[in-house]
């Protein structure tokens, strides 16, 4: 796996703006939605880690944004 550097994740979603403001891509909603299919050991380790967060505790979709955003910001 390669790691991409935050300039590079930045830039690669301000090319993909540019292309929606120039109507490339039609429309896309605000939050585009992105399914993801996890094993039963994934889907385990998710409930663990939502387990181990501080009342309210995050739903799979709100937990799964936050670990996104922390690997990619970590990999600045």
């Amino acid at each position: 796996m390669t790691n991409r550097s935050f300039e590079e994740i930045m830039r690669a979603a301000g090319v993909a703006a540019a292309k929606v403001k120039r109507g490339y891509l039609s429309d896309p909603p605000d939050n585009a939605p992105v399914v993801l299919s996890l094993d039963a050991i994934e889907l385990g380790a998710l409930d663990l880690w939502i387990e181990d967060q501080p009342d309210p505790k995050p739903t799979r979709q709100e937990a799964a944004r936050m670990l996104i955003n922390e690997a990619l910001l970590v990999s600045k």
